[in-house]
């Protein structure tokens, strides 16, 4: 602080075009511009972290090249840039992680992560008990087994029933084609959780920032998550 306030007595420090005089001057780096001898003055960016309730029909990018719904279109009232931690299918609703944290969104998508995610599930029929089973085990797409997997009943009916699925990897539609493998069609598909984050509290299209709390959980998970390093 002490350098800092040697280069505005010297006359050095600009802020948004304007000289600052008054030592102490708060200033926030991500909306306004500070130039030192006339040039910018590079902050890292604060980490953020929110939770959005995507809703269906809505692409889970920042843009769309066909002009689709997309998430940038409910986020606009945060200022920086942020971006989608992972991806959920444009005919799914749930939750999602909006970041500007690049490293933890990457874990996150890291297939050695294996973070847990569940879906609240609704399908065409009903899936009977050796099909649960099997379910649970995991079934081929693409001729790889899906790794384990929960699946709880939640509603069954004749024509339609709905199932909480728990699933720790993310493959393209993999719900959606591990019913298809037992000819049941998915009819609604609902992200619920991701590792500790709930979905409770949000309304289709809210956006809430995380607490400190729900912060230090998410990195203690990716943290129990990550591979160990074998000692050299």
């Amino acid at each position: 602080m002490r350098g800092a306030d040697e280069l505005i007595r010297q006359g050095r420090v600009e802020l948004d075009g304007g000289m600052i005089t008054e030592l102490g001057t708060m200033v926030d780096p991500e909306t306004e511009r500070i130039t030192i001898d006339g040039e910018p003055l590079v902050v890292p960016a604060k980490k953020r972290y929110y939770l959005f309730f995507k809703p269906k029909n809505v692409v889970s990018t920042m843009m769309d090249p066909e002009g689709r719904s997309c998430v940038a279109d409910f986020a606009k009232g945060i200022g920086g840039r942020i971006f989608p931690a992972g991806r959920l299918d444009y005919d799914a609703d749930g939750l999602m992680l909006l970041t500007n944290d690049g490293e933890l969104s990457n874990r996150l998508m890291h297939p050695s992560a294996k973070l847990r995610k569940t879906y609240q599930v609704k399908i065409s029929g009903a899936l009977e008990e050796r099909e649960l089973e099997r379910f649970a085990r995991g079934v081929p797409i693409d001729g790889k087994y899906t790794l384990p997997a929960k699946i709880v009943p939640i509603e069954i009916r004749p024509k339609n029933s709905w199932y909480d699925v728990t699933i720790i990897e993310g493959r393209n539609r993999q719900i959606k084609r591990m019913f298809e493998y037992f000819q049941r069609r998915v009819l609604k598909i609902r992200r619920i959780s991701i590792g500790p984050l709930r979905l409770e509290g949000l309304a289709p299209g809210e956006i809430r920032k995380l607490d400190k709390s729900e912060v230090e959980s998410l990195m203690k998970t990716v943290e129990e998550k990550s591979p160990k390093k074998g000692k050299g």
